[in-house]
């Protein structure tokens, strides 16, 4: 819809000009008239959102990620890597990584990060990313710890345009431009090149790598703006990871299970495709209505014979409403409408645990085979109404009612924030809410786990404050505390219901402070430091005994800064320092009472040890240029500079010469010093 501002303002502004000439003419002849030229300022409602967010263009150019904007995560306080130092999804102010939920252009997904902890996401599609750390509104459900918010931009309506990425990472293609005056696309393909640093087919200490890990992932976007007031947009992303080892009886990992010894071959892919049209109103009013289909498949084979496969399709409605009424309110309603299939298929051995157990290699069951279906039907309901009740005060009350088929259970969730600013720098604002998400399906599915377990919940409450010193430097802090129960816990066999396999009785907290500074850019550099305390623990509510969690991370560190010399170099530093997680110490060795002259490692007190600190530095420089009158960037990184021996936890390291009494624990290594060199030519 097209608006037309005729006017009065120009009137206004050309008023003294327009007297001016008009009593002059007049003098000299008043039969005649004069014609003022007005001036039409037209306005569409649906215009595209094509460009990078200030905030996500200064997460790009992290040193050390390589211009993944979602690596930035890990440089942000009370967010640490899930598996340590090379790779794993973000475990978040003390929640496990599956209580994380993420969105892609307002739509549930299950996968946005791969094997080696790299988002899967073209640093040229994101436009915004955000993260939740804890009481975020009533549009997310299905989380009780983070929500990962990525929104990819919208395609640009120009010439067509190619953009090639290189480094010793990755390697990616671009491209992008308009269709007709109103309709654009944009397509993106990336491929990992760490395959190339994996020679296949060379035996090392018992391993032989006959599929080097590889990675793959896809964004793509095509985009109507019809007429002024609506915009229709399809948009697919997927992305997939590979690989495959031959572990033989020689290996550290053949010795310790036997069962292990052959072909360990993985495979995980995602594709999505979502259609979402949008209208645009008076009042601010915004319509939304997106369609997603989504398969995920797993398929992974080990042993003699050993393997799981897993197909996951999943269909999602979701509806919302925006518009401002009531002069200081501005309303949003919503529903979420998702069906979920599971088809599985498995023959392997199971490990009946969790991540409260010291060893999950007691825990160990028959081989046992199944294929079976999973079915899943989600419905949730939302209202949000954000008052602006004076310049002083804000308030935001929310309600989301959700059902769940499978579970049976039905939840409603309030959810507020008050935010009060006492003066123009100043700003406080405290926050609550109660959340759900489902259960683990490995401890819900039929023939190894129990379908009666209640859905995992979570209470959250965070208070903080923001003060601007001015337009250079801000600072905020961010106290927190969760509260988590009915999460899943193992039941050992002799206990009551072990025929249950797992059960709802475990609870925990969650409780920190965040402190963070940060310069805005000027005089050619930003950044910003932040410092966080935390405390995380776990309860078993049959025996009342708590105990901390594994990644419990008392203190953590982060450093980001940016500098640009000039229109060509700019440089970036990244230090992160953080005290050791939590770790379950061996104490011993036990015989394997499956394998004859095999060995288990026997564990101490659950959690009761702590690594030693961990810090790495990360350094890069971005030089600007062109390459055959193309526009060009050369990166130059080096990660872990300082190459610090980051240790993520201690195993038992067979040799073939142990005994019960004689034996070898290793700390298990971080990434070392690692240099990286790309090119980013857009043509």
């Amino acid at each position: 819809m097209k608006t037309r501002l005729i006017a009065t303002l120009g009137l206004f502004a050309l008023s003294p000009i327009a007297s001016a000439v008009a009593n002059e003419l007049d003098a000299k002849d008043e039969t005649k008239t004069v014609d003022i030229e007005t001036i039409a300022i037209e306005g569409k409602r649906n215009q595209p959102n094509t460009e990078v967010t200030f905030e996500t263009q200064q997460l790009l150019n992290i040193a050390g990620i390589d211009h993944d904007p979602l690596g930035a995560v890990f440089s942000m306080p009370g967010v640490v890597y899930a598996g340590g130092d090379d790779g794993g999804e973000p475990a978040i102010r003390g929640s496990s990584p599956e209580d994380n939920a993420f969105y892609i252009d307002d739509m549930p997904v299950g996968y946005i990060f791969h094997l080696f902890g790299d988002s899967i996401f073209n640093e040229n599609v994101v436009r915004d990313f955000s993260l939740h750390p804890a009481a975020f509104d009533s549009t997310y459900g299905n989380a009780t710890g983070g929500v990962f918010d990525v929104k990819l931009r919208d395609p640009r309506n120009q010439e067509i345009t190619t953009t090639a990425d290189f480094s010793l990472l990755k390697t990616g293609v671009m491209v992008e431009g308009g269709v007709t005056d109103d309709q654009a696309f944009y397509f993106s393909y990336r491929r990992s090149l760490v395959h190339l640093f994996l020679p296949e087919g060379e035996e090392d200490e018992g391993y032989t790598i006959f599929k080097a890990p590889v990675s793959d992932d896809y964004q793509g976007k095509y985009q109507w703006l019809i007429g002024d007031d609506q915009k229709l947009t399809f948009t697919i992303a997927g992305a997939s990871d590979e690989g495959g080892i031959n572990i033989s009886a020689a290996s550290e990992q053949g010795r310790i299970d036997p069962d292990t010894i052959g072909d360990l071959k993985f495979k995980s892919q995602f594709d999505s495709q979502s259609l979402t049209w949008n209208y645009f109103g008076e009042d601010q009013q915004v319509l939304q209505v997106a369609l997603s289909h989504t398969t995920e498949k797993e398929k992974e084979e080990l042993g003699a014979g050993q393997f799981i496969k897993v197909n996951e399709e999943q269909y999602n409605l979701r509806l919302s409403y925006k518009v401002d009424w009531l002069d200081s309110h501005q309303l949003r309603i919503g529903a979420d409408l998702k069906q979920t299939d599971v088809d599985y298929q498995f023959d392997a051995i199971p490990y009946y645990c969790t991540d409260h157990d010291p060893d999950c290699r007691a825990l160990k069951g028959d081989r046992i085979q199944d294929k079976d279906t999973l079915t899943n039907r989600d419905i949730a309901i939302y209202i949000d109404d954000n008052w602006v009740i004076d310049d002083s005060f804000e308030l935001a009350l929310g309600l989301r009612a959700e059902h769940n088929d499978y579970t049976k259970q039905s939840f409603v969730h309030p959810r507020a924030t008050l935010s009060w600013y006492p003066t123009a720098q100043l700003t406080l604002r405290t926050k609550a809410g109660t959340y759900s998400r489902f259960p683990d399906v490995e401890t819900v599915l039929k023939k190894i786990g129990n379908p009666d377990l209640r859905s995992p919940k979570a209470t959250h409450y965070s208070v903080g404050l923001e003060y601007d010193f001015n337009q250079d430097w801000q600072t905020s802090v961010d106290v927190y505390h969760k509260n988590l129960g009915e999460l899943p816990l193992s039941i050992e066999e002799g206990q009551a219901n072990a025929n249950l396999r797992y059960s709802d009785d475990l609870s925990g907290t969650a409780k920190g402070v965040e402190w963070v500074v940060r310069r805005s850019l000027k005089d050619g550099w930003y950044g910003w430091a932040s410092v966080s305390w935390s405390k995380s623990d776990r309860t078993d509510d049959i025996t009342n005994v708590t105990t901390e969690y594994y990644l419990d991370t008392p203190l953590l560190a982060n450093v980001v800064a940016n500098y640009k010399l000039n229109d060509r170099w700019d440089f970036g530093l990244r230090f992160t320092l953080r005290s050791g997680a939590k770790y379950t110490p061996i104490t011993g060795l036990r015989n394997n009472p499956d394998h004859e002259g095999s060995f288990l490692a026997n564990y101490g007190e659950l959690n009761s040890k702590t690594l030693p600190a961990y810090h790495r530095l990360d350094l890069q420089a971005n030089y600007s240029t062109t390459l055959w009158g193309y526009d060009a960037k050369f990166t130059f990184a080096t990660i872990n500079t300082l190459a610090s021996k980051n240790i993520s936890g201690y195993y038992f390291a067979p040799d073939g010469e142990e005994t019960l009494t004689d034996y070898t624990i290793e700390g298990e290594k971080g990434m070392g010093i690692f240099p990286s060199i790309g090119l980013k030519v857009t043509f």
